[in-house]
């Protein structure tokens, strides 16, 4: 398994660090972040704007007409001659943006009408007074403005009049306390309601609002930015919800009443759907072409009337200092009948922009895709590759949010993905140029090709560990640096040092895949938690030979082909010396079943004696080649043996005949007086250790390993050697000579004979009792079909007594030839 670097690690922090803030800005709608969501909003919004076709027009109360008929407020007829003139034109509706919530205050109407009073009351007035009082009468009612503009408003049934709310918390009065015709403007709540509340109301003056076709209000609402982009087209006072002046507008111009007014997550009425938020306000889509006349134009009738016919005109103020100019995504200095006249066209139009119900779902899905972008990805791919991944999938994300809002006025919030993707880009790579590049710019400096030849210098006399300390100090994406860190590598493989190598090829992996370095790397992990040697502490079952691999381990000169075979000092393994092209068999000491701190002296003892075993030259002895250390590993390489031993010769149901049996114990006991004589003592002749080749030839195997196995103090209380098979002498601790082998060679006869242990025990201590103590059964008892002279053979080879047994191995080998012949 390749090892994450501790620079993976920090950058997938920093990604989903990055990620988290991201959602919680998203989640808490954090103010700064949205004023940027409303820039790019803006953005977007101008890529809408179109030509108005909508049967609406703004007669704009400008600075001409202030100009021409002078100063701001004009007397209330001149408004009502407006109304009167318009509708004259046959304009369907006609929207008087302009509220006049108190009564006319007329100095000259008040006299008029004190005059009027007198004449009508005082005596002294009355005579002669009748045409007086008719001029005075005629002369109230030219005066009277109020009563003027409100016949002209009741005339028509046409206009719609606007109301002003004070935001804030509701008084707690009920709709009870609302005048008739505010009530007949407004609806109750049908469910829980979450519209803007007013605590106070600015309505138009009774005599006004009793002749409206309609009231709304013209509050506007902007965000935190200070720019308009929505309209509430309901506002809650006094547990009433009132319509907007836009929506008021419209519902009148299609023939429509607040009763046929449905509210939920839309706003419907007949075919209309306006999508709106929880507040029910509704995005706006400013359109330009809106035609626009002035006030002074159309009152002197300079404008055609078939302009204004079946029409919703509103009349606006629009002068410096008159109306509350607005910011809005197309323009600045927006007057408000432009932003009433574009919610009209959106409605009518069914131009709409909406947040749809999945967008919040899609903005998180792709913070949270871009977020592992940022902390997986990037951190794995190169700065160039990673800069144009990350651009390609910015102008995707954005170029999908754009046309979605152009196309269909879908609202999908690009900007918090798109910033955890450019400011994770911005990051990591930065991170990666300060840290990445700083270090990769002093590893240049470090002369490069001299860390190579080095390098390849420790490599050539086998200093593994130096060279990659060299190798490491050049750059690792350079290909050449690739292969040689490669082929130091396969070179740690050779060596068996697995570790060494994985850390070689996951150091070549940062620079990405290079030949098969993922293959070997998990190979290589595998067989480095089971191998044999060189670590102490292997599992005893574990192996050196990996599986569908070329290189092949070494130990010295000698290539591992395959396990032969296991045993309590170690593993048997076919070797092949490479120099004469010659198989051997190749058997190795385990230190791991020896104690540390004797590990020294075990060595020493090792090769002391695998030096004497290797001086003996006998037919019927295992030769050994070589004796050496590889890396803390002790070996020994012999010949190869082709045949079986003779445990499975002592089975009862598989004994072999008697002739062959002092065949195969004459020869050993040659092999044992011609060691013997030159100061070799085996210690564990067993039938493991005897070789029945296919050929007939006997060999005996391991000689003087047993005795440098005897140091180690490992395995407490086991005495090393195997028990059933050892001497009295032995059992003792006492120092045996060549005699111990001739009782060991006794055990096995007797074995081979009956199938049977002379010694037996339920447990080591009383094994050992019965072979220091007692007589074994006699042979002749049984086997009783051996020859006669065997039994007196084998009951002097278990002789307790030293003395008393054979005392060298020719002496055994005659009695046995003789009892043959």
């Amino acid at each position: 398994m390749k090892k994450i670097s501790k620079s993976t690690i920090s950058d997938f922090i920093l990604g989903i660090v990055l990620m988290l803030l991201a959602l919680f800005a998203f989640l808490l709608s954090w103010g700064p972040l949205e004023t940027l969501e409303n820039g790019l909003y803006d953005l977007r919004a101008n890529l809408r704007i179109t030509s108005s076709k909508a049967p609406v027009a703004v007669i704009a109360i400008d600075e001409q007409s202030i100009a021409n008929l002078g100063r701001w407020p004009w007397p209330r007829a001149h408004i009502a001659s407006m109304v009167d003139l318009l509708q004259s034109y046959q304009v369907k509706v006609i929207g008087l943006d302009i509220i006049y919530s108190e009564k006319d205050i007329n100095q000259g109407l008040i006299e008029v009408r004190n005059l009027i009073t007198s004449i009508e009351t005082d005596p002294a007035y009355t005579k002669g007074s009748d045409a007086v009082l008719t001029a005075l009468k005629e002369s109230e009612k030219k005066l009277d403005n109020d009563t003027i503009l409100a016949n002209a408003i009741a005339a028509g049934k046409n206009v719609v009049l606007p109301l002003f709310f004070v935001p804030g918390s509701p008084t707690g009065r009920t709709a009870a306390d609302l005048p008739d015709y505010l009530r007949a403007n407004s609806l109750s709540p049908t469910g829980a309601d979450e519209s803007f509340t007013a605590r106070a109301i600015v309505p138009p003056i009774p005599e006004f609002a009793a002749g409206a076709l309609g009231l709304g209000h013209i509050n506007i609402f902007t965000d935190r930015d200070g720019t308009v982009r929505s309209e509430p087209l309901f506002i809650n006072f006094e547990e009433q919800l009132f319509p907007s002046f836009a929506l008021q507008l419209t519902l009148k111009y299609l023939n429509f009443d607040l009763k046929n007014v449905q509210l939920g997550q839309e706003i419907t009425f007949g075919r209309k759907r306006i999508p709106v938020d929880e507040n029910n306000r509704m995005l706006i889509s400013f359109n330009e072409g809106i035609p626009y006349f002035s006030y002074f134009d159309v009152v002197n009738k300079k404008i055609a009337p078939d302009v204004f016919k079946d029409k919703i005109v509103i009349i606006a103020q629009s002068a410096a200092g008159l109306g509350a100019m607005q910011v809005t995504p197309a323009a600045v200095n927006v007057p408000p009948g432009t932003i009433i006249a574009n919610i009209i066209e959106n409605i009518l139009n069914d131009d709409h922009i909406v947040r749809p119900d999945w967008a919040a779902i899609l903005e998180l899905i792709m913070i949270l895709i871009f977020g592992l972008y940022v902390a997986l990805v990037i951190p794995q791919l190169k700065a160039g590759i990673s800069a144009i991944v990350s651009l390609v999938l910015l102008l995707a994300w954005m170029t999908t949010t754009f046309y979605l809002f152009a196309a269909y006025g879908y609202w999908i919030k690009a900007l918090y993905p798109a910033l955890v993707l450019l400011i994770g880009y911005i990051v990591i790579v930065s991170k990666r140029y300060l840290l990445t590049e700083k270090a990769k710019d002093r590893m240049e400096a470090d002369s490069v090709e001299t860390n190579k030849m080095l390098g390849l210098s420790f490599q050539g006399q086998g200093l593994l560990d130096m060279a990659f300390d060299k190798f490491r100090k050049c750059p690792v994406d350079d290909e050449s640096v690739k292969e040689l860190l490669y082929n130091l590598g396969l070179d740690f493989e050779r060596k068996r040092m697995f570790n060494k190598a994985v850390a070689v090829y996951q150091h070549i992996a940062q620079a990405g895949t290079f030949k098969d370095i993922d293959e070997r790397i998990k190979k290589l992990t595998t067989a480095g938690e089971t191998m044999i040697f060189g670590l102490s502490g292997a599992k005893k079952e574990a192996t050196v030979i990996m599986d569908n691999t070329e290189i092949k381990p070494t130990l010295g000169r000698y290539e591992i082909v395959k396990e032969l075979g296991r045993g309590a000092m170690g593993t048997v393994f076919l070797g092949k010396d490479p120099r004469i092209n010659r198989e051997v068999a190749i058997k190795t000491l385990r230190y791991e079943e020896i104690d540390s701190e004797q590990i020294d002296e075990v060595k020493k003892r090792f090769f002391r004696e695998a030096e004497a075993a290797g001086r003996l030259s006998h037919p019927n002895i295992v030769t050994i080649y070589d004796v050496g250390e590889d890396y803390d590993i002790a070996y020994l390489a012999m010949e190869l043996l082709d045949g079986s031993d003779l445990a499975k010769y002592t089975k009862k149901e598989n004994l072999l005949p008697v002739k062959e049996i002092i065949r195969i114990v004459s020869c050993v006991a040659s092999a044992l007086d011609y060691a013997h004589a030159n100061g070799i003592v085996h210690r564990d002749i067993k039938p493991a250790n005897i070789m029945v080749l296919n050929n007939g030839e006997v060999k005996v195997a391991d000689f003087g390993i047993a005795r440098v196995m005897a140091t180690s103090k490992t395995q407490t209380g086991v005495v090393l050697g195997t028990p059933s098979y050892m001497s009295p002498e032995q059992i003792a601790g006492k120092k045996v000579d060549g005699r111990s082998d001739l009782f060991s060679l006794g055990v096995v006869l007797y074995e081979l004979i009956s199938g049977e242990k002379p010694f037996n025990g339920d447990s080591i201590a009383t094994l050992m009792y019965n072979i220091t103590t007692t007589a074994p059964q006699a042979i002749i008892e049984l086997s009783p079909g051996i020859p006669e002279a065997m039994a007196p053979i084998v009951e002097k080879l278990l002789s307790k007594d030293v003395e008393a047994r054979y005392q060298t191995g020719k002496l055994l080998a005659d009695d046995l030839l003789a009892c043959l012949n």
